[in-house]
């Protein structure tokens, strides 16, 4: 059996479905995704807020639905290939990997940015492989150790906030270069925060069936967890802004750091960064368990070599686990956290606008709200994926191409 960091009474209950999704989803996307949505949108920062939610409200809504009917892991995978067809379902796979990849990498390197940021690619490079060995172990964060890591994050979170609102902030300085101050860059503000919403999943497609909760805790799990999640962003960003300024925020990879150097709370940077990089490990075993439920679907469907599901004495596909590990450790090491964010973001709204679509046709014949909120979804996604940088979407569209080459390769099976 797995050890399992959890109360099964607790979890059969719903009781612990917010910090299942909110845990996963408190995490890099909110220490560093207000810098590079500042950059994008300037002072229209907080519709983009708006549109990044409605987003990921219309994907969790597709996901929770497509789960109901196909349970196991890989619910949207297995949704999409039988109502869209094998190739879109390939392609939303493909780039689903590859955006938990990008998304690893991107969460260890911010935490090693936290921790050692003289050394950060080399930290981000340990902790990765750190949690795939405890995944490999068959941890799972679950219960009260849950409730306590999330608390651990808003406390982070919360000091960060009080400490800039506390201190008033120095005047602005000159930084010779134009903020972004129209309404065009609100989509792609969208696209980078919508990065910060990825987690939920955990609760809304859960692959496991001892993470399944009945369908009104779900809701009112997600339903919480998105909420919170928007407003800990806003609030966060507006601390931000209100020390740095929209100008200097935008021009900071490292908003957290920064901010504490301009209240002159230099002295609260280490505290802040062990209890940061803490907070974060939760988020990106959470992040691996993403990938494993989606490969373990196409390894099910021999779209990957069946050698791969092997499992360890835990009961967990360690093949899988280990190859995403060096994936992720490639990207840590190589590109920076927020270009890796914008990649991750763009492959992930390219997933969710076949899973949306998914869940349209899935929905056809009945539930005439959850039907329009995929066609939204799936609407915004595209919109989204479309708007960020030209280098996040050509290398997504190499993901899109190779992807479904290599697994129609795997299986010898074009239909």
């Amino acid at each position: 059996m797995p050890q399992e960091v959890e109360s099964r009474g607790r979890l059969a209950s719903g009781s612990d479905g917010i910090p299942l999704a909110l845990g996963g989803m408190l995490g890099a996307g909110v220490f560093v995704g207000p810098a590079p949505a500042a950059a994008a949108a300037g002072p229209w920062l907080p519709l983009g807020l708006l549109v990044a939610f409605l987003a990921a409200a219309c994907a969790a809504s597709a996901t929770a639905h497509q789960s109901e009917a196909y349970w196991g892991p890989g619910a949207a995978y297995s949704c999409v290939r039988a109502w869209v067809g094998v190739l879109p379902a390939r392609i939303g796979a493909s780039a689903h990997l590859a955006g938990q990849v990008a998304g690893m990498a991107v969460i260890a390197r911010v935490l090693g940015d936290f921790f050692l940021p003289a050394a950060a690619p080399q930290v981000a490079a340990v902790a990765l492989l750190l949690v795939v060995l405890a995944a490999t172990m068959g941890l799972r964060i679950r219960g009260g150790a849950a409730w306590i890591w999330l608390a651990l994050t808003v406390a982070v979170l919360g000091l960060v906030v009080v400490t800039c609102f506390a201190i008033e902030p120095v005047p602005p300085i000159p930084t010779g270069r134009p903020l972004a101050d129209s309404a065009v860059g609100i989509t792609g503000a969208a696209g980078v925060l919508f990065f910060a919403f990825i987690g939920f999943e955990r609760l809304t497609a859960p692959a496991v069936e001892q993470d399944r909760f009945a369908w009104s805790a779900m809701k009112r799990g997600t339903v919480v967890s998105l909420v919170a999640l928007a407003l800990a962003l806003s609030v966060v960003t507006a601390a931000l802004v209100y020390q740095l300024g929209w100008s200097r925020l935008a021009l900071s990879p490292t908003p957290i750091r920064e901010v504490l150097t301009a209240a002159a709370a230099a002295n609260l940077a280490p505290l802040v960064g062990v209890g940061a990089a803490v907070a974060l490990l939760p988020v990106l075993l959470g992040a691996l368990e993403s990938f494993r439920s989606t490969a373990l679907a196409l390894v099910q469907d021999r779209d990957l070599p069946r050698f791969l599901g092997r499992t360890s004495s835990a009961g967990t596909p360690y093949l899988l686990d280990v190859a995403a590990g060096v994936a992720a450790v490639a990207v840590a090491v190589l590109v920076e956290p927020v270009p890796a964010m914008a990649f991750a973001a763009c492959c992930l709204l390219v997933h969710y606008a076949f899973t949306n679509a998914g869940a349209r046709l899935l929905l056809s014949e009945g539930h005439i709200w959850p039907m329009r909120a995929a066609c939204l979804g799936m609407g915004l996604s595209v919109l989204l994926a479309m708007s960020m940088p030209i280098s996040a979407m050509l290398a997504t569209l190499v993901v899109v191409v190779v992807g479904p080459l290599a697994t129609g390769g795997v299986s010898r099976r074009w239909r």
